[in-house]
């Protein structure tokens, strides 16, 4: 019997096994000279065509570099190139090191894969898979997809697309979950492992943020480093310039931020929105992880970044381990009572407060039913001050005198004073809900906003047009977003933003419901506050 002890120094062992970029991974194998494999591991390289990747290498342990032999074979085996079975160094005197790289060919797009065997005399010690990304060139069309990526890396989740370009509607895509917080799952350290990048060059400061009330809390963990060296920023398992990948959040509830060079991008969608509006809203798409048979690795997920607007998801690529998924639906308040309007009041332009014999309002079952028939609104008794609400609108068939041959018309008025009597209409800031309309600032009493970068006149009433239109049409029901943040506020109709102000000189209050001469239900009625 030979006993032979071998350590790699490859960033990334087998998929199910911890990964450790910076530090050398310790195996040991007793190898019995009549068994021809002892252990099989995958290593993972990336190269532009015709060029070299990084050099990996395993070293034997007290093995002379005469006892053993080394081989690179499969179908693409020229893809890959070993470069030396040499002594090792001072640190590792007495052991043998087998060191090799990704070498792909000027034709060789797309993924290679060979074996490397390493044997004593005739007996095989120990056979490894080699598998390599090869790309055209750095950048732009040129890098490799995240479902390519995912494919040489043996993960066998499904992203929801095969090419590289997709979009960035916020629509779930192949296995993605909709959650965008996490905590831990068990006893020790959360690992966050960079294993791909595809983006410009650049360090990339990432890590775990809190929610606080100023916004996120970033903890950063670690920086991806830039490409002097190598192209670090096209690559599978990018280098650290410096940091950990593994952090304790304790007990507390957390998501996943980048830094590029840019702008930062959030694994809530509502920071993206709140803070980047020109960039991507959902910039973030997270996956469970899967093996090759589709079966799930319990608490571990895979962190997609989106910097630009390709939708290619693979800007900055973790493998986030040790996690569970925080369900964003838990986090939101419902405020509008299945079947009384508890925590509201109502208010008739010819009637006054709580008097409404006639019903205009109503709720049964969860859905808020407006007739309509004369001015009013629904409000509530508690001010907000940041917070996203969401809530789903329908029109119904009735209009009423002097608008029956008008748009039918109704809306979202917030950040109204507690101090402010009740009135058609009072002191707010108005989201619009009006056919054609869904989003339109309205700026009631003289209150202000700025829309890129522009003012509004203090008026009685003051209207700052949508960039967009994207309601569906009457008779289905709608999703209403408002965002509001310490003075900025955005308008989200059916997931796209629509209107974004800052420095609105209105930043709490109340919010009510109109009825504005125009049968409207709304329902699901929901508020998170930050």
């Amino acid at each position: 019997m030979v006993n032979v002890n071998y350590i790699t120094t490859h960033n990334f062992n087998m998929y199910f096994m911890k990964p450790k970029l910076t530090s050398i991974i310790f195996f040991l194998f007793v190898v019995i000279v009549s068994t021809t494999a002892m252990a099989q591991e995958n290593y993972y390289f990336s190269a532009v065509q015709g060029k070299m990747s990084k050099k990996d290498s395993i070293i034997l342990v007290a093995v002379h570099p005469k006892m053993i032999k080394a081989q690179i074979s499969g179908e693409q085996a020229a893809n890959f190139k070993l470069l030396s079975i040499s002594k090792g160094s001072k640190e590792n005197t007495g052991n043998t090191i087998v060191t090799f790289r990704f070498e792909p060919q000027a034709e060789a797009n797309g993924i290679s894969r060979a074996s490397l065997k390493i044997k004593s005399k005739s007996k095989t010690l120990l056979e490894v898979g080699l598998k390599g990304m090869g790309i055209p060139a750095l950048e732009g069309e040129n890098e490799a997809s995240l479902s390519s990526i995912l494919d040489l890396l043996d993960f066998g989740t499904n992203v929801g697309w095969t090419t590289l370009p997709n979009h960035i509607q916020p629509e779930l895509q192949g296995d993605e979950i909709s959650a965008g917080l996490f905590q831990k799952a068990n006893d020790g350290d959360v690992t966050m492992t960079p294993i791909a990048r595809y983006s410009p060059p650049s360090i990339i400061p990432f890590g775990y943020y809190l929610s606080s009330p100023e916004g996120p809390e970033l903890k950063r963990v670690g920086i991806l480093a830039d490409s002097e060296n190598f192209h670090e920023h096209q690559a599978l398992y990018p280098t650290l310039e410096s940091g950990a990948t593994s952090f304790d959040p304790k007990d507390e509830t957390f998501g996943f931020y980048v830094v590029s060079h840019t702008h930062n991008s959030f694994s809530e969608d509502q920071w993206n929105m709140i803070n980047f509006p020109d960039r991507a809203a959902h910039s973030v798409r997270i996956y469970p992880v899967k093996t090759k048979e589709g079966q799930l690795k319990e608490n571990s997920y895979l962190v997609c970044y989106e910097e630009a607007s390709n939708g290619d998801y693979q800007d900055y690529v973790f493998l986030v381990e040790n996690i569970k998924p925080v369900q964003t639906k838990t986090l939101f308040t419902t405020i509008l009572q299945p079947n009384d309007f508890t925590g509201w009041d109502t208010f008739l332009e010819t009637k006054g407060l709580n008097n409404d014999p006639e019903k205009i309002f109503s709720v049964k079952d969860g859905v808020l039913k407006v007739v309509g028939e004369e001015l009013g609104y629904v409000i509530t008794q508690k001010s907000y001050k940041n917070y996203h609400m969401k809530l789903q609108f329908k029109w119904g068939d009735l209009k009423w005198p002097p608008r029956e041959n008008e748009k039918r018309d109704s809306g979202v008025c917030y950040h109204i004073p507690e101090s402010e009597e009740n009135k058609i209409w009072p002191l707010s800031v108005e989201c619009q809900i009006q056919e054609g309309d869904v989003g339109d600032f309205w700026l009631l009493d003289y209150s202000t906003i700025e829309v890129d970068g522009k003012q509004n006149e203090p008026k009685q009433y003051s209207n700052v047009v949508k960039s967009k239109d994207n309601e569906l049409p009457n008779g289905e029901w709608n999703t209403l977003e408002i965002l509001t943040f310490n003075g900025t506020c955005v308008h989200i109709v059916n997931g796209q933003v629509v209107n974004y102000g800052t420095n609105s000189s209105r930043k709490k209050g109340k919010i009510l419901l109109q009825s504005e001469f125009a049968e409207i239900f709304y329902q699901n009625v929901v508020i998170r506050e930050f």
